[in-house]
């Protein structure tokens, strides 16, 4: 799993000198930016999110750690109700690890927003492969919803009754959850005794424990699961997941085995529409980093050779915008 700090998300990459612009080729409307603070309703601390939204403002180069993003920070959202999709980053990540994804959904139309999970980032990573990070995630995901849909600024501008959520590895596990799955955490344990080999997922060591995690968020209408943490769901535990999803299976993944994610796609009870995508390793989902920090950032920034991320997330951002406008029902015109 994502495990490993994500480097450029924040502060942590200030001394990095080299930029990338992250946007997308066809730009449908202008994006902007905006980060938020929530209550975490683990310990009522408080926990963060970025959005990205159509706007009619004119945007600006915006820099974080290694990125610049063409957008206009703090925009107002562009008139309408849009409508949402949620992030949930993998474990050791940041809610800009899929900042390029963000900004082709908000090009199309969409509202976004990538949760920031307290105690599970790379900036705080306290909880990572205890039962206080399987139970908090899908708790954050909900509470950063709740708080979006009462903001003043975006209230008025989010269509409540099409919300959509994005995850990537514990991210898939933690949308999994808000979307109806029931987690048994024990599973996770017992996997990771004899774990396949090759399989990093249990490197950071997991806490033994026969927990439930039950937290299902019937906001939620469809979902994309990327290179997803499977092993906690039994047949029976997925049993309430009902909406649409898609299914991605990086094909040289160095952290998930395939099997995690095989056995998912056979006992999700609505067959997903499923990829396995072709010499790609785990974090090829992950926001492209600029090739001169590659080595700094570390694995997260690294894909197999022969590999081009930047070419798949071209085709990537497409197929997830396309998927979320057939599962939420979104009619564009000229399409």
């Amino acid at each position: 799993m994502a495990g490993v700090a994500v480097l450029w998300a924040g502060a942590a990459a200030a001394s990095v000198v080299e930029t990338a612009v992250v946007e997308t080729a066809a730009v449908e409307t202008a994006v902007g930016m905006r980060a938020l603070a929530f209550t975490d309703p683990a310990d009522g601390g408080i926990a963060r999110v970025v959005v990205w939204y159509p706007t009619d403002a004119p945007e600006t180069p915006v820099q974080r750690g290694p990125f610049t993003f063409q957008v206009a920070e703090g925009g107002p959202v562009a008139e309408g109700r849009h409508p949402l999709v949620v992030v949930s980053h993998g474990s050791g990540g940041s809610a800009f690890g899929h900042a390029d994804t963000a900004i082709a959904l908000a090009r199309r139309g969409y509202v976004v927003a990538a949760v920031h999970h307290r105690g599970n980032a790379f900036d705080d990573n306290r909880d990572a492969g205890t039962e206080r990070m399987w139970r908090n995630r899908p708790a954050q995901l909900s509470a950063a919803l709740d708080h979006l849909l009462a903001e003043p600024v975006l209230a008025g501008r989010i269509d409540g009754g099409r919300v959509g959520a994005l995850g990537f590895s514990a991210g898939g596990y933690t949308v999994l959850v808000a979307a109806g799955g029931v987690a048994e955490l024990g599973r996770i344990a017992a996997h990771c005794r004899t774990p396949p080999v090759g399989e990093r997922f249990c490197h950071l060591g997991n806490e033994e424990t026969q927990a439930r995690v039950e937290a299902r968020d019937p906001r939620i209408q469809a979902a994309v699961l990327m290179a997803p943490v499977g092993v906690p769901f039994s047949r029976d535990g997925l049993a309430g997941v009902t909406i649409p999803s898609r299914l991605y299976r990086a094909e040289r993944d160095e952290q998930i085995a395939a099997s995690q994610i095989e056995d998912l796609r056979d006992r999700l009870p609505v067959p997903p529409a499923y990829e396995v995508v072709r010499n790609a390793g785990h974090f090829a989902f992950m926001t492209p980093v600029p090739a001169a920090i590659a080595a700094e950032v570390g694995p997260p920034a690294q894909d197999p050779p022969g590999f081009d991320r930047t070419a798949f997330h071209e085709r990537l951002n497409a197929e997830i915008a396309d998927f979320f406008d057939r599962a939420l029902a979104i009619e564009r015109q000229g399409r």
